[in-house]
């Protein structure tokens, strides 16, 4: 955002500055690629939260939220509808009668678990994310078009996607 965006909100908004100011520029200086990583993996405080299973939906209500070791390994599910879809209506039986396990939550599923590992910019390249020079991102997160402040694959190239385990 500009200075003139940041007058409207608080004109608009009393307040708001104090509120989302800072957030605001923070990430204004973490848009463009000037010797720091892309925003999603600066450490900015923010902790990406666990994502359900069933529905990959970020579980947000800790109160909802089901953990449960499944065919070897850790899952964690939104909410209990999700939990029972997982371990009971998607397996191969179903109160002693074999069923088509439709759906059946398998597989690479999660970025983190397709991708983990993978250096980004080869992430970006096998989404087909880079624009057709061969060497800028697709998604930028701001609106300026100006080559320098683009994004690029040597920008965010070195930098590994890890499995949160």
């Amino acid at each position: 955002m500009v200075d003139e965006d940041f007058e409207w909100f608080e004109h608009k908004y009393p307040g708001w500055y104090d509120k989302f100011g800072k957030w605001w520029e923070h990430y204004s200086a973490l848009s463009e690629p000037n010797g720091h990583m892309p925003v999603a993996f600066e450490n900015t405080g923010y902790v990406y939260p666990h994502r359900c299973w069933t529905c990959m939906v970020p579980c947000l209500i800790r109160e909802d939220t089901v953990f449960d070791e499944v065919d070897g390994e850790w899952r964690t599910y939104c909410s209990e509808p999700c939990h029972w879809t997982d371990t009971v209506a998607f397996r191969g039986e179903y109160n002693g009668r074999e069923t088509p396990a439709m759906g059946r939550l398998t597989g690479l599923r999660e970025w983190e678990t397709l991708y983990h590992n993978w250096d980004l910019a080869d992430i970006i390249q096998d989404l087909g994310y880079v624009r057709n020079d061969g060497e800028t991102l697709v998604p930028q997160p701001h609106v300026q078009f100006d080559d320098s402040k683009m994004w690029k694959l040597d920008n965010v190239r070195g930098i590994r996607s890890r499995a949160r385990r």
